[in-house]
């Protein structure tokens, strides 16, 4: 009895794992292949879409007045970006009035000073009350005029308080007729210069195109009271143009280092989108890639951009001079996008 409950034991477990068996096989014949991709799907060696890729017929880019050139190659001198103010002159005049006034008496009591202790020491006829009362004169003459030298050295620099009486009353009548201006500039806060800038390029606003160049650059003797920013004076004879107290510029100091390597590009190829600076490189005839560039500093006039080694541009590059806010805009055209920015 037992044996024969072993055996429909036995025989029931066979049945269940070949019903098992049979199922999984069913389904595994009715599965798709994996190779075999769904109906509408891609092919993985169909060609996918390119980002940023403009693909245009030669003689459509033609239509669209495209122009290529490759980069030139450029050197940037080393140079920080400094703010200010073309500075008020009234100060400085009533600063030389006072020290003008200040060695004239100077002038005065050191020769009477002198004549008194000649006569004291002859033996003539001079009191020695007379003789010490010119000396006092003359002393207390002398300190007030180094005081106003070391006014005028801390509030306008070295290179007007080492002026001597005659050249200080030239430059002062220089900045009364407009001959010569004074400029105070300081550095973005937070940064700073070990070294003083060999050179100067001043840019006035509304008069973009007619920068002013000097090599008259001292250390101003304070920083900013607002954002401690490191300061310089600049001296400009003989402006273009009227330079008017108050007037706010930029300037580009250059420093005394290594230039650095890089590309000038023109205006009209660097095109802006998503936030970015962008330009086209035509990779084959009838293809053109946008690619993301680093505008470094502005150049002067249609040069356009200084773009570093490292910028996102190489030497071999064919870059879109003219036309490339068409390509961005049959670009944006094809991805079914808006117009660009």
């Amino acid at each position: 009895m037992k044996r024969l409950a072993h055996i429909l034991l036995t025989a029931c477990i066979l049945l269940v794992l070949c019903w098992t068996l049979w199922i999984g096989v069913r389904k595994q014949k009715e599965k798709p292949r994996a190779e075999e991709p769904a109906e509408g799907a891609p092919k993985e060696d169909e060609e996918k879409p390119e980002d940023f890729v403009v693909k245009l017929e030669k003689e459509k880019w033609k239509a669209l007045d495209i122009d290529k050139a490759e980069p030139e190659k450029a050197e940037l001198k080393p140079q920080r970006i400094a703010f200010g103010r073309v500075l008020d002159p009234a100060p400085l005049v009533t600063l030389d009035g006072e020290l003008a006034a200040a060695e004239a008496a100077l002038d005065a009591s050191r020769a009477e000073n002198e004549r008194t202790q000649k006569l004291l020491a002859a033996g003539e006829n001079t009191s020695r009350k007379a003789a010490e009362t010119a000396q006092a004169q003359f002393r207390a003459d002398e300190i007030k005029a180094d005081g106003l030298r070391r006014s005028a050295l801390l509030e306008w620099g070295q290179v007007f308080a080492a002026l001597d009486a005659v050249k200080r009353r030239e430059f002062v009548e220089q900045l009364v007729h407009g001959d010569t201006a004074l400029i105070r500039v300081d550095i973005l806060p937070g940064d700073a210069l070990a070294v003083l800038p060999k050179s100067a390029r001043v840019i006035v606003m509304g008069r973009e195109q007619q920068p002013i160049e000097t090599q008259s650059i001292t250390s101003a003797a304070d920083v900013d009271a607002k954002t401690q920013a490191q300061g310089f004076i600049l001296r400009v004879d003989k402006p273009p143009f009227p330079l008017r107290p108050g007037m706010a510029l930029t300037t580009w100091l250059e420093l005394p280092e290594k230039p650095r390597a890089g590309f000038a590009v023109p205006r009209a190829a660097v095109i802006r989108h998503d936030g970015r600076a962008w330009v086209y490189v035509q990779e084959a005839e009838e293809k053109f890639v946008r690619k993301p560039v680093t505008l470094d500093t502005p150049l002067d006039g249609e040069r356009g951009w200084f773009i570093a080694g490292d910028g996102g541009i190489k030497s071999d590059d064919l870059l879109v001079v003219t036309g490339a806010q068409s390509l961005l805009s049959e670009e944006l055209k094809a991805q079914g996008g808006g117009e660009p920015d």
